[in-house]
């Protein structure tokens, strides 16, 4: 699969994942897991009074119960206790059958509580493999089924074939071009009526540093995970030295909008690193196109 190819499908995932809530998540999850694990995998349905033993679904092979959360608020205070009751509900339901319990939900972070609670429950059950899969776990799995089981998830999308007018839409939705451009302002002293997130970040920097922040913030985003090798890459493609984009990015972290890894760099300010990335959406745009 091309890093085109990659990038659409990605930016697919992650708007599937926080487009669907409930039970449309539910079948999204169940679906995705047919398609990873076949046979192996049993969806799970609430029955009357019986409900659903806590589980969404089972994986036989290596004796998993999938617990789905994706409700219309996610409010951070509610998900310990939700991880408590459910956790408890499937271990009573299955007792010996689970060797291995997991918590996935459609946002990019657990709340701090929540994964202290799970600390917690590893320490009481260590005989349980516990975990929580964030929306950045599972697209992680999606991403790395066959062409047919992608095809089949995401009708829209084919590897390699040109940019229909589905995606056009897709697109027009994810970045939102009904908004004008983000302006790149010169803001006087008395003058701050157009800052927005990213232009606050960059504002103060010479020509050269300015666009290369841009271009770390916009493909951090972009990517997410995004490698250093695809960042440097694209951006050292343009004519900037390796040197500008590895000084610019130590400092884009030590200003809190991203976060360096030994392979990545990790958007951390979710605004700035979305606005900074539809400044390049033509950039995107043009690819997809070739």
């Amino acid at each position: 699969m091309s890093g085109t190819d990659r990038l659409l499908l990605s930016l697919m995932i992650k708007v599937a994942l926080l487009d669907k809530k409930g039970a449309a998540f539910e079948q999204f999850f169940t679906a995705a897991a047919i398609e990873l694990w076949g046979d192996d995998f049993e969806p799970w349905k609430p029955q009357g009074k019986y409900g659903d033993y806590k589980c969404d679904g089972y994986r036989r092979s290596n004796q998993t119960v999938f617990q789905c959360n994706a409700p219309e608020q996610f409010v951070a205070r509610d998900v310990e206790g939700k991880i408590e009751k459910d956790f408890e509900g499937a271990r009573a339901a299955f007792g010996e059958r689970m060797k291995v319990w997991i918590f996935v939900h459609n946002q990019k972070e657990t709340p701090a509580n929540a994964n202290a609670l799970v600390h917690k429950l590893r320490e009481k059950y260590p005989d349980i493999n516990i975990s929580i899969w964030t929306s950045g776990h599972l697209a992680r799995e999606i991403l790395a089924l066959a062409d047919a089981g992608l095809a089949n998830l995401f009708p829209g999308f084919s590897a390699g074939q040109d940019f229909s007018p589905d995606l056009y839409e897709f697109l027009e939705r994810r970045f939102d071009q009904s908004r004008p451009p983000i302006p790149v302002v010169e803001l006087g002293p008395a003058d701050n009526t157009n800052i927005n997130a990213f232009n606050e970040a960059v504002e103060d920097l010479g020509e050269e540093d300015k666009e290369v922040r841009r271009r770390l913030l916009g493909y951090s985003q972009w990517f997410d995970p995004a490698t250093k090798d695809e960042v440097i890459g694209r951006i050292a493609a343009r004519g900037y030295s390796e040197e500008v984009i590895l000084i610019n990015a130590e400092r884009l972290q030590q200003a809190g909008l991203i976060k360096i890894t030994d392979n990545h760099y990790l958007s951390i300010v979710e605004e700035v690193g979305q606005q900074a990335a539809e400044t390049l959406v033509d950039e995107f745009l043009e690819e997809l196109e070739a």
